[in-house]
């Protein structure tokens, strides 16, 4: 798993920012800071909520990348 400000942020018992704001965060990464998350969600998914896994999906989707 990466840590790092930029992942610890999106972790479920960060409640600094609403899950809103942890989005337009998001939508502001690189791909391959995406993919990262993303292999970070896949391997503790309990870890995040349900909104961001899918805005993580979302957010690769409209840059043209499919995960299926």
């Amino acid at each position: 798993m990466v840590y790092g400000c930029n992942f610890n942020l999106f972790f479920k018992t960060n409640t600094e920012l609403t899950n809103q704001e942890k989005i337009s965060k998001l939508e502001k990464y690189a791909v391959g800071d995406m993919l990262a998350l993303l292999r970070n969600i896949e391997e503790s998914p309990y870890e995040y909520d349900k909104e961001i896994i899918d805005a993580v999906y979302s957010c690769l989707y409209t840059k043209g990348i499919l995960c299926v």
